[in-house]
């Protein structure tokens, strides 16, 4: 349903009764629905319009613009997104793809304009302007990380060690003696503080995990899982839509995802 003024519903109400009488008369009804759709595309070409002027942050507290954003949101997210994010946005955790219904975000906070940002470009996507900042080493390999030559491998032990830590971030029970290696590790020659800041909760300018909640992108926080993590790396990727969607659609399917997290109902994520 388009959100429009009350004002703009008398006038469309007149309208359509006038070109209703005089199409009845004139076509036995066909020009009325011709008629109607016209002036139906001008309304919703009106509120597509009043969407792109309007600053995206703000828009969520317009409850009539909102609701004209996300009605055709869902139909594109629909069209464009649901095959990897799942119908109610609970993600994929054995692919890496992210739940968009918990408010936890690796890029920026959440805000529209964020989200934004990440819809017409992607993630390690083919423009120039998409999020390509920071991947995630591969330390079991022999070249962890092709940006830094000089990040060294670590060993299987060193892992454990930093998984410990981890752990240790966490509040989780963790054996001392090791999460103290792994801390060395993080904080040295691993070279994740980097990314991760010193006291693990990331960077959302580049894209890096928090890494002391329960939240993860891959997998579900198992031992398993997180050694693959660090030591296999890695680098998802999301298309960017510039160039594929009109700039009212993108900001529609933007809005979309942002009330995924406002106020509906979180999803556990999926492995299916």
């Amino acid at each position: 349903m388009v959100s429009v003024s009350r004002r703009d519903i008398a006038v469309f109400s007149a309208w359509i009764g006038k070109l209703s009488l005089r199409a009845r008369v004139v076509a036995g009804g066909g020009l009325a629905l011709s008629l109607i759709l016209i002036v139906w595309a001008l309304l919703n070409a009106r509120g597509e319009a009043r969407l792109l002027r309007a600053e995206p942050n703000a828009i969520p507290a317009d409850a009539a613009m909102t609701r004209f954003a996300v009605a055709r949101g869902h139909a594109l997210y629909e069209a464009h997104c649901v095959s990897c994010h799942g119908a109610k946005g609970q993600g994929h955790y054995a692919m890496g793809v992210p739940n968009l219904t918990d408010n936890d975000w690796l890029y920026g906070e959440g805000d529209v304009s964020d989200i934004e940002t990440v819809v017409q470009y992607g993630i390690r996507a083919s423009n120039g302007r998409t999020l390509r900042l920071a991947d995630m080493p591969a330390f079991a390999h022999a070249q962890p990380y092709a940006r830094e030559p000089a990040i060294k491998p670590l060993s299987p032990g060193d892992i454990g060690d930093v998984m410990q830590f981890l752990r240790l971030l966490q509040e989780l029970p963790a054996d001392p003696a090791a999460a103290t290696r792994g801390e060395a590790i993080f904080a040295d020659r691993g070279g994740c503080y980097d990314c991760h800041s010193r006291d693990g909760r990331g960077d959302p300018a580049i894209g890096a995990p928090n890494l002391t909640d329960a939240i993860w992108l891959y997998g579900d926080g198992s031992a398993k899982w997180i050694f693959d993590t660090i030591a296999n790396g890695r680098a998802g990727v999301c298309p960017g839509w510039s160039g594929r969607l009109g700039r009212a659609q993108i900001r529609e399917v933007s809005l979309y995802v942002y009330s995924l997290s406002h106020g509906r109902s979180q999803p556990k994520p999926s492995l299916q």
